[in-house]
């Protein structure tokens, strides 16, 4: 039964210590804003209808409250989750990878594994693997925010601005309160399409959305609003 296999493998897992891989970007150095996600884990909720970021954030909602509105959920797969969950947290991907793969198996109606396996290889820097299983949680249910703004990322430094910046559209669609794909489609707009008005907006709605707590961002919007002729 999957619960008593879940049990003894959660058992066994529980004994080993995984690694620390850190995420880690690949692109030019011209600013900090080329950084996707800046000094946050992201985590997606076992149906993915909601994201939730790591120890250092508390805006976004937590993976207990992901939307009910899905397959019941085993209570194997349940406490399965919770500690790849918590295994990611603790920067130790080896043990998180080796449950979540072996949930895509026994519970393949969810899309949270696909989800945060990909988030683990793009921490690795395996990002073909990464968007393979980033494709396939979409691919389970189209409304995950959380992987579409990462195959955002995925396809901008592979060139495909267009594609791109239909990924975080969609992302936004999907979730109109997920602050990170403003952000990330902003950075798109403006320091790989050119669009510096368009990415003002996005970076301000990013800014509403997080409260304006991000200094950084709040820099990028002076500069912008100069640039741009957008008078603030």
């Amino acid at each position: 039964m999957p619960g008593r296999k879940w049990l003894g493998l959660l058992l066994a897992l529980a004994s080993r210590q995984g690694n620390t891989d850190k995420c880690r970007a690949s692109l030019p150095a011209r600013c900090i804003r080329q950084y996707h996600l800046v000094g946050v884990l992201m985590v997606a909720g076992l149906f993915v209808g909601c994201a939730a970021t790591g120890p250092q954030e508390i805006e976004e909602k937590s993976a207990e409250n992901a939307e009910s509105a899905g397959p019941a959920v085993d209570p194997a797969a349940s406490a399965a989750f919770d500690a790849a969950l918590q295994a990611m947290a603790n920067g130790k991907d080896v043990q998180a990878e080796k449950i979540l793969l072996t949930m895509t198996q026994d519970f393949p109606q969810f899309s949270g594994p696909h989800a945060n396996l990909g988030i683990i290889y793009f921490r690795a820097g395996k990002r073909d693997k990464a968007e393979t299983a980033f494709l396939r949680a979409v691919e389970i249910k189209p409304e995950n925010a959380v992987s579409l703004d990462y195959l955002g990322v995925i396809n901008r430094d592979k060139g495909q601005f267009k594609e791109a910046a239909g990924f975080y559209q969609r992302a936004i669609k999907a979730d109109p309160k997920y602050a990170y794909a403003y952000r990330n489609y902003g950075i798109l707009l403006e320091l790989y399409m050119g669009k510096l008005k368009q990415a003002l907006a996005q970076y301000e709605k990013y800014q509403k959305l997080s409260n304006g707590e991000d200094k950084q961002v709040a820099k990028w919007i002076v500069d912008l609003s100069r640039r741009s002729g957008v008078k603030k």
